[in-house]
């Protein structure tokens, strides 16, 4: 008897090693599970860190395990109210998008934000202020942030490093019993590099039972080597939304040539989804194609590739079959076969024309007096042949040539300092001179800018285009959306906000400051409607009183609103 309990439990805490505690979590809602994202699906320049759980404004949260509240996170955008709890198995989970804390939690942010007088906190409480146990309250799901709609933005990180983990391997169960889909491919011919040279789209067909073929049946290539991206997604039972997929392998043959799966990555590195992913395509025709081979910049650590990453090399005349496996997490898998054949004999493919070169794994600089740019180490993910342009100043409002720095199709990775020097600027207008960067039918955005010793304006930017120096000299608006002049009753009060250069990169978004009779009061922001809102909680008595608003701008523009009221 003694030797048979031993067996058991050396397979009881094998089947677990690995999983860092996978038994001892509970999901953070009660009830059917429906996803509207899931973990790693393609977001606009990341990967989606966690899963988000479909629910109407209200629905309980609860903590996953035993723990503390190691962080409270208030935003004007991204998670928007969030909570971080610490796990003694060596996780953090976290909760985004809250309506609202639990009562003592909420007391203590808002008691908080009142302390330092800002809207937006940032607490990490000691361990012992707010301890959970499984299955305690801790919130109610919401739509604060950057969101379209109410749900739960939920995620599982390793505490130490940092790693954003797949909730679906830690005993989330989503009702799941459809195959992804296929409905597009791209084939791309490669330089010796790894550089895209041309790409194109192929057709594919579904044969049914999840077997899918590409039209034509045979593809032709004129050089040596390669690549092909898939277009696929996945979807749970009784839901519409197009969710990602979790996994992908390219196999020649029997061989495998390159393969991920969805169950972990870096934190830092979330931003490689656009190595990832084509994003040229993306940005254009919102198109989200994710590549079967790795671009030369792309560090990701979550393929599983050979030397050749899985670019493909074909002899003149030889023929390759390939297929494309997809699957989601429970398995549930969708196949694509391609045949492609290289040319016995074709035309070198030409570069395009173009001012320089820049290797995307050197330091580059570019600085003709009238523009400068510095691009660091890692900026790029593949080779570039840099189309630089400009055009003399000739609208309105321009103080400066406008410079057009390649194609805003083309990703960046890292920031790159832009320095442009104006044709003729005031001196009482430097303060308010911006850079813009401005795509063909879309209104320009701001980078702000700071002046250098020689007379340039420069600003760090993470985009290519069309730049030139503006200036801003106009203050934001402020329109009363609900207030009045006896507001007895009321629970609330709220103001629209807009500004006519919106920020991008490094540059401020606006600043805001109420105060009611010479006290600061909370004014909270809803970024997606430019609304700024007083919930009354007993902090303003009865009788009357006098609101001053005041809004600023990145340079420092500023709208002041005084208005009296009555409580």
């Amino acid at each position: 008897m003694r030797n048979w309990w031993f067996v058991f439990l050396v397979l009881v805490l094998c089947s677990q090693s690995g999983t860092q505690g996978i038994a001892r979590f509970t999901p953070p809602v009660r009830g059917k599970i429906e996803l509207t994202g899931t973990f790693g699906e393609l977001r606009s320049n990341h990967f989606h860190g966690g899963l988000d759980i479909r629910g109407e404004i209200g629905r309980p949260v609860y903590a996953i395990a035993d723990g503390y509240v190691s962080r409270i996170q208030i935003t004007v955008s991204g998670y928007g109210q969030a909570l971080f709890l610490e796990h003694p198995s060596g996780h953090t989970s976290v909760y985004g998008h809250l309506d609202r804390f639990r009562d003592d939690i909420s007391a203590y942010a808002r008691n908080r934000q009142y302390a330092q007088e800002n809207f937006v906190l940032e607490e990490e409480p000691t361990p012992d202020r707010f301890p959970v146990k499984q299955g305690d309250l801790i919130g109610f799901i919401g739509a604060r942030g950057f969101v379209s709609g109410p749900h739960l933005h939920f995620e599982i990180r390793d505490t130490y490093s940092g790693r954003m983990l797949n909730p679906l391997n830690f005993g989330v169960s989503v009702s799941d019993h459809r195959r992804p889909f296929i409905s597009g491919l791209r084939l791309y011919e490669l330089d010796e590099r790894g550089r895209v040279l041309a790409g194109t789209d192929v057709g594919v067909r579904s044969l049914g039972n999840g077997q899918y073929r590409t039209t034509p049946d045979t593809l032709y290539v004129s050089g040596p080597s390669f690549g092909l991206a898939v277009k696929a997604y996945d979807q749970q039972d009784g839901r519409p939304n197009f969710n990602g997929i979790y996994g992908l392998e390219l196999w020649q043959n029997d061989t495998a040539r390159f393969a991920y799966h969805l169950d972990d990555f870096a934190g830092e590195d979330t931003r490689y989804l656009n190595a990832h992913l084509d994003y040229a395509e993306q940005r254009r025709h919102s198109s989200w194609l994710q590549r079967a081979f790795r671009m030369p910049g792309n560090p990701l650590d979550i393929y599983r590739t050979g030397a050749q990453e899985g670019r493909l090399h074909l002899q003149p005349g030889e023929v390759a079959q390939l297929r494309i496996h997809i699957t989601d997490h429970p398995q549930n898998a969708a196949d694509l076969n391609i045949l492609v054949s290289r040319r016995q004999v074709t035309a070198p493919l030409q570069n395009p024309v173009y001012t320089c070169r820049l290797p995307y794994d050197e330091e580059n600089l570019i600085d003709d007096r009238s523009v400068r740019a510095h691009f660091p180490p890692g900026a790029l993910y593949e080779d570039l042949l840099l189309d630089y342009d400009f055009l003399p100043e000739q609208s309105q409002g321009l103080y400066s040539p406008v410079h057009r720095l390649h194609r805003s199709s083309t990703p960046l990775h890292r920031h790159f300092d832009l320095h442009i020097r104006p044709n003729a600027i005031r001196e009482d207008l430097k303060t308010k001179a911006i850079i813009t960067h401005c795509d063909d039918g879309k209104d320009p955005t701001s980078y702000g800018g700071e002046w250098t010793p020689d007379g340039r304006l420069r600003a760090p930017v993470r985009t290519f285009g069309n730049f030139a120096i503006m200036v801003d000299t106009t203050p934001p608006k402020i329109v009363a959306e609900r207030f009045g002049a006896d507001m007895r009753g009321w629970d609330r009060f709220s103001f629209r906000v807009t500004d006519n250069f919106p920020t991008a990169g490094k540059a401020r978004d606006l600043r805001f400051r109420a105060e009611v009779d010479g006290h600061w009061i909370l004014l909270e922001y809803d970024a997606r409607k430019n609304r700024l809102y007083h919930d009354f909680d007993g902090r303003i008595p009865p009788g009357e009183h006098l609101l001053v608003l005041r809004v600023q701008d990145d340079r420092n523009n500023e709208t002041v609103v005084e208005l009296g009221f009555k409580r």
